[in-house]
């Protein structure tokens, strides 16, 4: 039995029942300030780790990662939304996690699945 697709949210991201069951759970404003240092650890324009990423890392995990940045700026999103967004970033960082800092893995691995 697979995991029961709700829909597409405003910001692109999938949002599954399990989701919601996820985002009561959890302290939402923690989780923001975790993917909020994934997003400066990763755009930091100083970093040089964007660059030193393989075209398919930047692909799969900087987009959605992008997408995230732009939720978080906005301030305004739902717990359901939000959480969406961060297991969406973990699921696509992890097929490229060997490549990544050690901090990075770090920060990505707190984020829910």
């Amino acid at each position: 039995m697979g995991r029961q697709h709700l829909r597409i949210n405003r910001f692109g991201f999938a949002e599954y029942e399990d989701i919601g069951e996820l985002s009561c759970r959890l302290n939402i404003s923690d989780l923001a300030e975790g993917l909020g240092s994934i997003v400066d650890f990763v755009f930091l324009e100083e970093s040089e780790f964007l660059d030193s990423m393989t075209d398919e890392a930047q692909a799969n995990f900087v987009v959605p990662l992008g997408m995230s940045a732009k939720m978080l700026s906005s301030g305004e999103y739902s717990a359901m939304e939000f959480v969406s967004a961060a297991c969406a970033v973990r699921f696509c960082a992890e097929p490229h996690m060997a490549e990544f800092p050690d901090e990075l893995v770090r920060m990505l691995s707190r984020l829910p699945r």
